[in-house]
């Protein structure tokens, strides 16, 4: 019998023609009515079942391009109809055509679980909860078909026949390890019920025949789909499954109990609960998918979750260690997705269920690049030998998972934990780099060969406990571009002083930490934001000051009067005052109106500038022995501390010394903007090829997109234009040969106000300052790669 013959006539299946249902039971090879079957021919109909089944195509492209377009969903709509279908009909009929029933359904069930299987396997994002059947698959209501199937005893009688351990034709039996499956598959009863869908298989649940102490033990039969088992590797790794990962007596709260396994399924203990996939679904914010909506950070769900799974991965790793002689396991899990992890009803545990590589992963198949793709280490689908560290980087994109509710499938961090919780977009990159020995770069645990996720866990709490610091306590983060983050300008300072005097004050706090040699910069950058801080008020508060003496304004300043009492009642202000050139008039606003508002404008910018970028950030990470990329890290270092006083140093020049100097000062203050755009763009232009030179996969690559990249690049030719702009006229301004000095200072208060305030630092400051804490991370990495 040829298969295309077979999916022709179960394609047709929506009637009970007699004559139609006759060629299929000839096609099927099943006696005639009232006929008995002889062992032999018992045998070999079984034989030519699971042939059939297992030439099914994995997916619907293959089955589309064998049997014609829209052959599988036509085959299983056709099938479905018929199966339902045959439920209504009397007892007489369905009787004499059980057998034929229960192929059917079986082959339904795996045409259901290859399309969820793919559904699963292409998935980008978690999608949300409703509108997905009962929740248990993406592609059909199992409800209302899986689970109907499932409990027909005609289906469970062909389950039993073609998945049954014992001897198959052309396979050489080994009594010795065929034993304990064909033992545990007679002990089960048959009263099966359908649980969910797999990767790889269709999952049932049932109750063994004998009871255990007055009770009857509750399993889990994971049935790999038979397409499936043309996959030696595949069909090796199921039957030493149990022998492998057979944890029986060592009474682990994260591993399930593993009965038995055979070539085509695996018996263990059920575990009531729902899949980590499935729990996301429900918690996926269909806002983090929409073009520029509110992206969000969830600490809380990261913290309970990420805490639940280190601890499953340290039981993993204790077993392992402690207990070597329970078969070969190694303490890696190999394919930790969110379809492999079950959320026990009863205590909330994370359980850890098919252990060991998917190999799924190293063949060509359609739908392996979606997300559950995405948390499987880069070596694990490659089919390298060597995968001791492959759960680490399962960690990192789980953590990235729950934090932000998507995963990109680009292999890097997204920009909401650069934007607003940067400790744990440094702890995730030292977890998900390509390259398995450059993970725990930073965070390093162990020996060179060895960590302890016990020792991750501390640190990753910690990590944590300084961004919710950073954050002031704040649990969900949200982070507004576009237009949409202008409400933050009301923030001159983007509050970076006071989380900088958190984060410091947490340092110190933390007396045990991976990252000590990080806290001389913590001091260091607290030093320099609360100086930018301090000079920002000073210049505002005098600039204002000044101002309204200009205009003898009586403004009710009594530190003012103070000082002037303390002076002997003079009308100035004592020793700045002293400061004024001769010809610097006060009261005077007509002369020296010019200067005030550009050096407000400046007073304004100018640290906004400063601390949307630059405060918290250091190039110095790259350490002093990476040659000219360390020398220029020096020169962006200096020139990036400059803006935080220069400045500012500036305009107080100009409001206590000269006003006529406000032309000369604007364009030093432009064409110190301008080296220090230039500087920053060059060491983060080096930054990034070193790392790309080195394979550092936490950047991304030539074809990759890097946040901010753009926009500081063009920062650099606009700042330049500018600068020489303001250099050309501030200069002959100040040498009298233009005159409409009321004009130019309008306009440069309106570019400072508007075009660096508003657009650049407001709205396009988040973007840029995304691309420099990259850089920032990734210079550290850098000075730690060999």
């Amino acid at each position: 019998m040829t298969p295309d013959l077979l999916v022709a006539a179960l394609s047709e299946l929506t009637g009970h023609s007699e004559r139609h249902l006759a060629r299929l039971r000839d096609l099927l090879q099943l006696p005639a009515d009232g006929a008995s079957e002889t062992a032999r021919q018992r045998a070999r109909r079984l034989t030519s079942w699971r042939r059939l089944l297992q030439d099914i195509p994995l997916d619907e492209r293959s089955f589309d391009d064998r049997f014609g377009p829209g052959g599988r969903r036509d085959t299983i709509t056709g099938l479905t109809a018929w199966c339902l279908g045959h439920r209504a009909q009397s007892e007489r009929r369905r009787a004499g055509q059980s057998e034929l029933f229960g192929f059917a359904g079986l082959y339904l069930l795996t045409l259901l679980g290859l399309a969820e299987s793919e559904a699963q396997r292409s998935l980008p994002q978690p999608p949300p909860g409703p509108g997905h059947g009962d929740g248990r698959a993406l592609t059909h209501d199992c409800g209302a078909v899986c689970d109907v199937l499932v409990a027909e005893e005609a289906v469970a009688e062909a389950v039993a026949e073609i998945y049954h351990p014992g001897s198959r034709p052309g396979r050489r039996r080994a009594d010795a390890a065929m034993e304990p499956a064909e033992r545990e598959w007679q002990a089960m009863r048959r009263e099966l019920r359908f649980h969910r869908h797999g990767s790889t298989s269709v999952i049932l649940r049932g109750t063994t025949a004998g009871a255990v102490h007055g009770t009857r033990p509750e399993f889990a039969l994971k049935l790999i789909l038979y397409p499936f088992t043309r996959i030696p590797t595949l069909t090796r790794a199921t039957r030493e499954y149990a022998e492998t990962y057979g944890t029986a007596d060592i009474g682990s709260r994260h591993l399930v109990r593993v009965w038995a396994s055979f070539d085509s399924w695996i018996l263990m203990d059920f575990i009531e609960g729902r899949t980590l996939a499935e729990i996301l679904r429900e918690e996926w914010d269909p806002h983090t998918a929409g073009t520029g909506r509110a992206l969000s950070l969830r600490l809380d769900r990261l913290q309970e979750k990420g805490v639940l799974l280190f601890e499953a991965l340290e039981d993993l790793q204790r077993i392992a260690r402690d207990a070597p002689v329970h078969g070969r396991l190694k303490g890696v899990h190999a394919d930790l997705s969110p379809s492999n992890i079950i959320v026990s009803e009863t205590d909330g545990a994370f359980r850890l269920i098919d252990l060991g590589r998917n190999y799924l992963y190293t063949h060509t198949i359609t739908g392996t690049s979606g997300i559950e793709s995405s948390c499987i280490a880069p070596e694990v689908r490659a089919g390298d030998s060597e995968i001791a560290r492959a759960d680490l980087y399962s960690l990192g994109r789980l953590l990235i998972l729950f934090g932000a509710g998507r995963a990109d499938t680009d292999g890097v961090v997204p920009d909401i934990f650069y934007m607003r919780a940067v400790q744990l977009a440094r702890f995730i990159e030292d977890l998900i780099d390509a390259d398995p020995a450059r993970r725990l770069l930073v965070f390093t645990t162990g020996t060179e060969h060895t960590f302890s996720f016990s020792e991750l866990k501390s640190a990753f709490l910690a990590e944590l406990e300084m961004a919710q610091a950073a954050e002031n306590g704040e649990s969900d983060l949200r982070t507004e571009t576009g237009w949409r983050a202008l409400p933050g300008l009301l923030r001159p300072l983007s509050g970076d002083p006071g989380r900088e005097w958190r984060l410091w004050r947490m340092y110190r706090q933390q007396s045990v930490r991976p990252d000590a040699h990080r806290r001389p910069f913590a001091t260091w950058l607290l030093v320099w934001s609360m100086v930018s801080a301090l000079i920002w008020a000073v210049t505002n508060t005098t600039v204002i000051t000044w101002l309204l003496r200009d205009f003898e304004l009586d403004w009710g300043n009594k530190l003012v009067e103070l000082v002037q009492h303390l002076d002997g009642g003079s009308d100035g202000l004592p020793i700045v005052d002293s400061w004024r050139h001769a010809d610097y008039q006060l009261p005077d606003w007509r002369a020296n109106l010019p200067a005030r508002m550009v050096g407000l404008s400046y007073a304004i910018a100018a640290p906004k500038y400063y601390q949307t970028l630059f405060s918290g950030l250091t190039p110095l990470t790259i350490g002093r022995r990476a040659g000219g990329l360390s020398r220029l890290a020096l020169a962006a270092e200096v020139v990036m501390r400059a803006m935080a006083v220069v400045p500012c140093l500036l305009v107080l020049a100009i409001t206590l010394v000269e006003p006529r100097w406000w032309p000369l000062n604007s364009a030093i203050g432009q064409c110190l903007t301008c080296l220090a755009n230039f500087l920053v763009l060059a060491y983060v232009r080096a930054v990034i090829a070193r790392s790309r030179r080195l394979g550092l996969s936490t950047v991304p690559g030539e074809d990759g997109k890097i946040t901010g990249l753009s926009a500081l690049t063009q920062w650099v030719p606009t700042s330049l234009f500018y600068a020489t702009a303001v250099l050309t006229i501030g200069t002959f301004l100040y040498l009298e040969i233009l005159h409409d000095a009321y004009v130019y200072a309008l306009a440069l208060t309106s570019t400072n106000i508007f075009l660096f305030y508003v657009i650049k630092c407001g709205i396009g400051g988040p973007a840029v300052r995304v691309v420099m804490v990259r850089t920032s991370l990734a210079a550290e990495r850098v000075a730690r790669c060999r």
